[in-house]
């Protein structure tokens, strides 16, 4: 033996000994990275909530909020256009045997169907603001009541809205099963000054006199902010007033207008104010007459308080004519009907001042001034269930008013504090039948009627205790006397100031021109020509508005071939105008809501939803760690000796 062979044959055994272990792990690298390869294409997944992996295929209700709010921009980038990119990426990863329904604030009618995933992405891409609005509540049923057609599949509510206060209420309550992810789109709260309403404080357009409007506005911001406020009356510019509101104020301001041309007046408010500006214009429309028509029918002799009343030379004309001369015809055209002190009706005359009741005239009744109230009564009693009783001689004082009655509304300017009310001093006293639908104006301390109001119909009729002369009450030498004539007047002139709420059901009141059934009136402005829904009551016709109309402005509505148009201010609904929103932990914190996930961080929808219907998903990393493992295998290889 040389000595050193054993050295050699320790350096073969230790050389072997590396070479196996080299193996071994090349061979241990290689079988990880095909494992962690198989398990990729398995799909494994993690869920700390075992309920919410579920499978099969599924039925989505996704609502998408499109109100003014969401026509936002921030960046340029509105927040209705965000709201659609995160509502892509969300369907897109749904499989293809999945059903989705597209639902908005419109409540459209082809919104009602469950798509799939190509065609809710087609839908996605038609949406557009819409000056509708829902609260939470009533979008959330619908979305349930539309999941029940589709049964036999995991059902899901998906809400996506900027989640503004006046919207959506903090502490919803459900315990359905519905899985629901409610899906923020980041807004920041913003300054914005909105014209809350605004009203004209005479019932009628009067010509060539002050019409003053009262505009309410309101500062939803933190910002003092300051504007000019502008009225069009007809196209023209007829006032500015400047105005400053301090941070969440709310304040009106009074702007005027004088008319010397009969015929409609289409008047426009408005403010400047940025980036919200669905709020900044408030449209009213009406007619200014010439002159009002109102007839007197006296029993012998005119009254002189009532002549002087309507005098020549104001925008009232007044007709006198006897009881047993009036021309029944002629009646729809005043405004309003005064009978003066009538002992009976002809029977023709009762029927024709009842239809006008009911068509919607008004009238004013003055007690007779015999000690005798059988004839009146028996018309009175027909169209309202009232009649005179006894007369009463004493002197009585009108103790109350009722303020809240529409005659009393914006009558003064200022009511004083220590008010002079009439004085009686000889009376009826008025007997009201159960079902009456009186409301007494003018109260006695004994709770006895002075002046009483009744709806007939569409109409309404006034019944006084006492006669117009001076003899039995002061109430005709009163302050009172001549304001609240003009305004019975004026509230039935036929002409009234309409100033409505798109999506809120509006509807007026016409006179029903039409002179065959196939005639239909017709809302029309600029190009657009609508048929708005219409029922004859009476003789009057009622238009209703529903959704036919979308865009704010002043309308006309009118029957083809007739010249005679009713001028209707339209609105948007200002519901949307507090810009103010919810962090969706605190609604997450005061919800009751079962099975709601609420997401926060906009940026991740569509993974968060992922997620939380299948698991975290793991096949990324069994790919990174097969990669590893072959990393492994080839430094092995490469420099391990």
């Amino acid at each position: 033996m040389f000595p050193d062979i054993r050295f050699l044959k320790e350096l073969m055994e230790q050389t072997q000994k590396h070479s196996q272990l080299k193996h071994l792990l090349v061979l241990a690298c290689r079988a990880l990275a095909i494992l962690a390869l198989v398990f990729a294409f398995a799909q494994p997944f993690f869920s700390k909530d075992q309920e919410k992996v579920q499978g099969g295929p599924k039925a989505i209700s996704m609502f998408i909020d499109n109100s003014f709010s969401m026509g936002i921009e921030q960046n340029s980038i509105s927040l209705l256009d965000n709201a659609k990119a995160s509502a892509k990426e969300i369907i897109e990863r749904y499989d293809a045997n999945d059903k989705i329904q597209i639902l908005t604030n419109d409540f459209a009618y082809n919104e009602n169907r469950f798509l799939s995933k190509d065609e809710a992405l087609r839908q996605l891409g038609n949406l557009k603001v819409s000056p509708k609005t829902r609260n939470a509540e009533t979008i959330l049923e619908k979305q349930k009541q539309l999941l029940l057609t589709e049964p036999g599949r995991q059902q899901q509510i998906i809400y996506i809205s900027d989640f503004q206060k006046k919207s959506f209420t903090a502490n919803l309550k459900g315990t359905d099963s519905i899985k629901k992810f409610f899906v923020p789109v980041k807004a920041t709260n913003l300054n914005n000054v909105a014209i809350d309403t605004a009203y004209f404080e005479t019932p009628s357009i009067l010509l060539n006199q002050p019409n003053p409007v009262v505009v309410k506005l309101k500062n939803n911001g933190n910002e003092e902010i300051s504007t000019s406020l502008s009225l069009m009356v007809n196209d023209q510019l007829k006032s500015v007033a400047n105005t400053t509101l301090q941070p969440n104020e709310t304040k009106t301001e009074t702007i005027s207008f004088t008319t010397s041309t009969a015929g409609k007046q289409n008047i426009k408010i408005f403010i400047n104010d940025y980036p919200v500006s669905f709020d900044d214009t408030f449209y009213v429309a009406g007619k200014a007459n010439a002159n009002y028509s109102v007839l007197v029918i006296n029993q012998t002799n005119a009254n002189a308080f009532l002549s002087s009343v309507f005098k020549p030379g104001t925008q009232f004309r007044m007709d006198n004519t006897n009881v047993n001369a009036v021309n029944t015809t002629l009646l729809k055209n005043y405004s309003l009907i005064i009978l003066n002190s009538l002992n009976a009706l002809p029977e023709k005359l009762s029927t024709a001042l009842e239809t006008h009741l009911n068509g919607g005239g008004s009238i004013l009744n003055f007690a007779p001034k015999s000690g005798s109230a059988e004839g009146i009564n028996v018309f009175l009693n027909k169209v309202a269930s009232c009649m005179y009783l006894n007369l009463d001689t004493a002197k009585s004082f009108v103790s109350d008013y009722n303020k809240s009655h529409e005659v009393f509304r914006d009558l003064f300017t200022k009511t004083p504090e220590n008010i002079d009310l009439p004085v009686a001093y000889r009376h009826y006293v008025i007997s009201d039948a159960t079902l009456s639908t009186g409301q007494k104006l003018f109260s006695f301390s004994n709770s006895d009627a002075f002046l009483s109001a009744y709806k007939i119909g569409n109409g309404n009729l006034y019944v006084c205790a006492s006669d117009a002369e001076i003899n039995s009450s002061n109430f005709p030498k009163s302050y009172w006397f001549l304001p609240l004539i003009y305004k019975m007047a004026f509230m039935n002139s036929g002409n009234p100031i309409y100033s409505l709420t798109l999506g809120k059901n509006a509807g007026i009141f016409i006179e029903n021109l039409k002179t065959n059934t196939e005639m239909v009136y017709h809302m029309g402005a600029g190009e657009i020509d609508a048929i708005p829904e219409q029922r004859v009551i009476g003789n009057r016709m009622q238009i209703s508005l529903h959704n036919g109309i979308q865009k704010a402005g002043l309308y006309h509505v009118y029957l083809p071939g007739n010249n005679d148009s009713v001028f209707v201010g339209l609105n948007y609904d200002r519901s949307e105008s507090e810009l103010q929103y919810w962090d969706l932990q605190e609604l997450k914190k005061s919800s009751q809501l079962k099975n709601a996930e609420w997401l926060s961080d906009s940026f991740q929808n569509a993974s968060s939803i992922n997620e939380l219907q299948h698991g975290m998903p793991l096949w990324k990393l069994c790919i990174t760690l097969a990669l590893l493992f072959l990393l492994a295998e080839v430094l092995l290889i490469r420099f391990m000796k």
